[in-house]
């Protein structure tokens, strides 16, 4: 399992699309199955940039995990958020036959994030929310990339800045060196 880590709007679901479309994996998004969900409770905390709670959060993860084949790799974005999940993650990753291999780190500038984000036009996407998240993001994310780091998960840092196919590039060569292959 690969997991992609990076900001809202840094552009880790348009590239996750793209790297298991080509790779033939399977791309999981937490941001993409809340905004499917038909929780009421889910959409009202995707409106005010809420993060949802980890009981929920590990529930659907698990439940679509198990829905993946042992065989196929997976793109993880949007998961773990916070300690807590982390451990929660290496606990159950096993259950599922899978094993973390190393994380992506999108590298985008704040300023940019915002531009990106206020063009897209979801509920979530008001510039006091998008501000709000990026300050949620650098507070309780962040940290999870120093845990991975200090437990020697290899941290590949990806420049997320240009065109699309020159960023898809970019990181299709880091996940190459994670795994092992060009």
């Amino acid at each position: 399992m690969i997991l992609f880590f990076g900001p809202p709007g840094s552009g880790k679901s348009v590239q996750g699309k793209l790297l298991v479309e080509r790779n033939g994996w399977q791309w999981l998004s937490t941001g993409e199955l809340f905004r499917n969900s038909k929780d009421t409770e889910v959409h009202k905390r995707l409106a005010t940039g809420e993060l949802i709670d980890d009981t929920l959060t590990n529930k659907v993860l698990d439940s679509a995990l198990g829905d993946i084949e042992n065989n196929i790799d997976v793109v993880l974005d949007g998961y773990p958020r916070n300690i807590d999940q982390v451990h929660w993650l290496a606990e159950h990753l096993p259950e599922h036959g899978r094993k973390l291999e190393c994380v992506i780190l999108f590298d985008v500038p704040r300023e940019e994030i915002v531009s990106r984000l206020t063009g897209r036009g979801r509920i979530e996407d008001s510039l006091d929310i998008i501000r709000h998240r990026l300050d949620i993001y650098q507070q309780k994310t962040s940290p999870v990339v120093d845990f991975y780091r200090e437990k020697g998960v290899p941290i590949l840092l990806v420049d997320g800045n240009g065109a699309v196919p020159d960023v898809h590039e970019r990181i299709q060569s880091a996940v190459g060196k994670c795994l092992g292959t060009k």
